[in-house]
């Protein structure tokens, strides 16, 4: 959940004011038109600098002024306005804003009375509560938003729901957003009902949070004329927490063509349900649109999810078949965590997903090596086991995060409850790779924990999905068969991956051999990069031609991990140096694409129908071949890195 707390803060941080007098910018010229606001000429321009968001020159100007009047509380404040919007420095913002309070009350006390520059005073006591707020220093914030209460009007009310919250203390957010709702005031109704919607989706209470953000929405329509993005974006994601999918979607489309919010990416959002789907071209046009739609905010806000869209653009590029591609971006996301001060998640849980899927780009990386060697003479075959264990090794060690991350009962228990606070956004389709990790026992003890307190429709499926696989691990064939059936009638076609790892659990379960290469073969139609993600291997007979070049080819495939001979399992056909997969009933569901090229060796060729048939079978019919994964990132956008100053020499 997000908030839009923060915006309106800021809003009436420059707005002059304070909430009081509502002045134009226009006024703002004579520092003798509003009581309070006295200032020298210089200084009032200065603020003015701020007001127009030219923030560049107002630090470049501060600064200068604070050379030659260093006492002054005016400068402090632009200066640390400028760190904190234009910069998104907010250290140095926190530095100067709380240099300027001290020099302020120095001068005229901590209680300002009317004939002194009361205004400014409320202002450096904004500036600090957002600042505090975006650096996660929530009982400082607290004091700020309280100090302000006792000195001016309107008070903050809803707005302390927010960091009571992220404390965890949800009777008191409660009764912060009771009290916003009880003033009447338009705006701060919308904040209550928005902080509401976090507080009741947090508790746990996916239902009623449901309910609180349709009623922040229907709210903001009624009185506004439309929601913003962040508080369609948060009914989205409630929505989406008791398996409403459709609506979901839905609210995230509107979300999209809602204008610019600070906080939220409905792109990213849409990203993350399409691939649940398996619709993975449409979640390729939304994450290319995820970093047009970071680069238009503000500066100070423009990263604040960064760590959250590589996520999922890493997840993406594992599903696509791009391991080692995923795997520079788990690089970044796991050293540059987000700020989380402005979403509700528990950080830590965001990080076990990124080492998560760390672990599994490894794993599957380590079997792409072994694939691509399997046409290579015998000591570079060798050789690529011996990188894959390596891989295997650092996979571990990823793993070894994950356990770390989730090291409280609560996180770990709550971490099975898809689509819950407690859960953040981890993939369904990625649930089961905390079996292996965690083990086979913890994770069935979590799940019979948290089951029986989970009250929504549908919730039932997701934990027969994570049983079945505990199940198989342990052996259990047929408590695996029954869980994965029982999960395979209450899923979704939204999550369409998860419903097909629980086939291909199914599929292992069976003693049928026929009956299970049926069900690979149905996989194999929807998500082809499973087997690749499990390690595990289509059951095939393979028949070649008598020319020496398919020979070699079928050979070659046979020792593909791949693929497991079986009499009963799908048929590789190779011939005419080029290889086809046919199922049971004779469709074809791939062939290699290669072409012998002109004074090419045979071993060349014979590497390159391997590699493409490997290819054309195992990985989702989605063209990334003119796809710069820069772009997706945003890494090729020229934006402003926080961190360059800390990383230059």
């Amino acid at each position: 959940m997000r908030a839009s707390i923060a915006l309106h803060l800021a809003v009436a941080l420059i707005t002059v004011g304070l909430w009081v007098c509502h002045a134009s910018a226009d006024e703002m010229a004579d520092p003798l038109l509003l009581e309070g606001e006295e200032a020298s000429p210089e200084e009032v321009l200065l603020w003015d600098l701020v007001e127009r968001q030219r923030y560049v020159k107002a630090r470049d100007a501060a600064e200068k002024f604070l050379v030659e009047h260093p006492s002054s509380y005016v400068g402090h404040l632009v200066f640390a306005q400028a760190q904190h919007y234009g910069e998104a420095n907010f250290p140095k913002a926190l530095f100067h804003e709380t240099r300027a309070l001290q020099l302020f009350e120095a001068q005229h006390g901590a209680s300002p009375v009317p004939s002194q520059p009361w205004r400014w005073h409320a202002r450096i006591l904004i500036a600090l509560t957002m600042t505090h707020g975006n650096l996660e220093h929530y009982d400082e914030q607290l004091d700020f938003m309280r100090r302000y209460n006792e000195l001016y009007t309107p008070q903050l009310k809803a707005e302390l729901a927010w960091p009571l919250m992220k404390k965890r203390q949800f009777a008191a957010a409660r009764l912060a957003a009771e009290e916003g709702l009880a003033t009447g005031d338009p705006y701060q109704i919308e904040r209550a009902k928005n902080a509401l919607c976090a507080i009741e989706f947090e508790a746990g209470d996916d239902v009623e949070s449901y309910e609180t953000c349709r009623d922040a929405v229907e709210y903001a329509r009624s009185q506004f004329g439309s929601a913003t993005a962040v508080d369609l974006g948060n009914y989205a994601e409630a929505a989406r927490s008791i398996f409403r999918f459709d609506e979901a979607e839905r609210l995230l489309m509107e979300a999209s063509k809602s204008g610019l919010s600070w906080y939220g990416n409905p792109w990213l959002e849409l990203a993350d349900l399409y691939m649940r789907a398996g619709r993975f071209a449409e979640s390729l046009s939304a994450l290319r649109e995820v970093p047009r739609h970071r680069a238009a905010r503000p500066a100070h806000v423009r990263d604040s999810d960064r760590n959250e869209a590589r996520r999922s653009l890493a997840a993406f590029l594992l599903l696509m078949g791009r391991p080692d591609e995923a795997l520079r971006i788990t690089d970044k996301a796991i050293v540059l965590p987000d700020r989380r001060a402005h979403n509700s998640r528990d950080p830590e849980q965001d990080r076990s997903i990124v080492a998560l899927l760390d672990r599994q780009a490894r794993l599957m990386l380590a079997e792409m090596t072994v694939e691509r060697a399997v046409a290579k003479p015998f000591h570079q075959r060798w050789w690529a086991h011996a990188k894959a264990a390596w891989l295997r090794f650092q996979a571990w060690m990823s793993a070894r995060q994950v356990a770390r991350f989730l090291d409280d009962n609560s996180r770990l228990v709550g971490t099975f409850a898809i689509g819950t606070a407690r859960s953040a956004v981890m993939p369904p389709w990625l649930i089961g790779e905390l079996i292996p990790v965690l083990g086979p026992g913890v994770a069935r003890a979590a799940v019979d924990r948290v089951r029986v307190k989970d009250p929504r429709e549908g919730a039932f499926a997701y934990y027969e999905a994570v049983l079945a696989e505990v199940a198989l691990v342990q052996g259990r064939y047929d408590d695996a068969i029954e869980h994965a059936e029982r999960a395979l009638e209450g899923l979704q076609p939204g999550d369409a991956l998860l419903r097909e790892r629980v086939r291909a659990v199914l599929a292992s379960s069976l003693s049928d051999p026929r009956r299970t290469a049926t069900l690979y073969e149905q996989v194999l139609g929807a998500d082809p990069g499973l087997f690749r993600r499990l390690g595990w291997s289509l059951p095939v007979r393979v028949e070649s031609s008598g020319s020496d070049i398919d020979q070699k080819v079928a050979k070659a495939l046979r020792r593909s991990p791949r693929f497991a001979l079986s009499d009963d399992g799908l048929r590789i056909q190779v011939q005419g140096g080029q290889a086809c997969l046919l199922g049971l009933t004779g469709t074809s569901w791939g062939c290699s694409e290669v072409a012998l090229e002109e004074n090419e060796t045979g071993s060349s060729y014979r590497q390159r129908v391997v590699d493409s048939f490997h290819q054309a079978i195992f990985s989702p019919r989605v063209d990334l071949s003119r796809i710069d994964i820069n772009s997706l990132d945003g890494s090729n956008r020229v934006t402003r890195n926080p961190l360059d100053t800390l990383l230059k020499p």
